[in-house]
């Protein structure tokens, strides 16, 4: 019987290294003291390009139009971020960001002009789910466009507004049949292509058209331009 009395303080003993490493592991995927980045290209007149933290290469190589997935790095901390075009050494653009715990951020890859030299913006990114909604978060680094987006959704979720490069402007949509969001440039140009909506549900028949968004998601919505300054949209889920 003496014996028993020490049963359940060695069993605590046995599993406490456990029970710690558990308690340092997040339900979203962090562990303790993380942050989450991911990289984007969005300089349709550049070649493609790798990212750099410290020196030290982050995520694969990265083409316009593509993004790479979240990469886990030390939270509370401050990093210089630098970007190279692939095989090559030489830096094209820096940028010195701190990551707060348990944050996630995207890194774009871009300019502000066609003449000026390329440049890192980061944004932090809203990835909390509301399921009664989709969030959308606009974004226009369209520097080859020679005006403004003008963003509507003919259901009225949101006001009408002009996206400005740069600008990140974010709404939460509660769907319906009739969500239909659409972007035009504010300073129409004769070659603009069709630009696709987002809606509620696509039809088949209507997927060159538009694209379809979903309740509960979190999207980031990318406004850049052609060579040509024509307007395109990209969606890019962030969870």
């Amino acid at each position: 019987m003496k014996n028993t009395r020490f049963i359940f303080p060695k069993t605590l003993f046995l599993f406490l290294p456990v029970l710690m490493i558990f308690s340092c592991i997040k339900n979203d995927n962090f562990i303790k003291g993380d942050a989450k980045i991911r990289y984007f290209h969005t300089a349709v007149t550049d070649t493609t390009q790798n990212f750099f933290l410290r020196g030290i290469q982050s995520g694969a190589s990265t083409t316009y139009g593509s993004n790479s997935n979240y990469v886990v790095v030390a939270g509370d901390s401050s990093y210089t971020i630098t970007s190279r075009n692939i095989n090559t050494g030489v830096d094209v653009a820096s940028i010195t960001q701190k990551f707060d715990i348990g944050a996630n951020y995207s890194i774009f890859y871009t300019h502000t002009t066609p003449a000026s030299p390329a440049v890192l913006k980061v944004y932090q990114d809203d990835v909390k789910q509301d399921l009664n909604v989709v969030t959308l978060n606009f974004l226009n680094l369209g520097y080859t466009l020679g005006s403004n987006v003008i963003i509507k959704d003919d259901n009225g979720a949101f006001t009408q507004f002009v996206a400005k490069y740069g600008e990140k402007t974010t709404h939460k949509v509660t769907l319906s049949k009739a969500t239909h969001i659409s972007f035009a440039l504010q300073t129409p140009i004769a070659t603009q292509p069709l630009v696709k909506t987002l809606d509620s549900a696509v039809a088949t028949d209507a997927s060159d058209k538009s694209l379809a968004i979903s309740k509960g998601l979190v999207y980031y919505v990318l406004l850049d331009g052609s060579k040509k300054g024509e307007l395109q949209m990209r969606l890019v889920s962030s969870n």
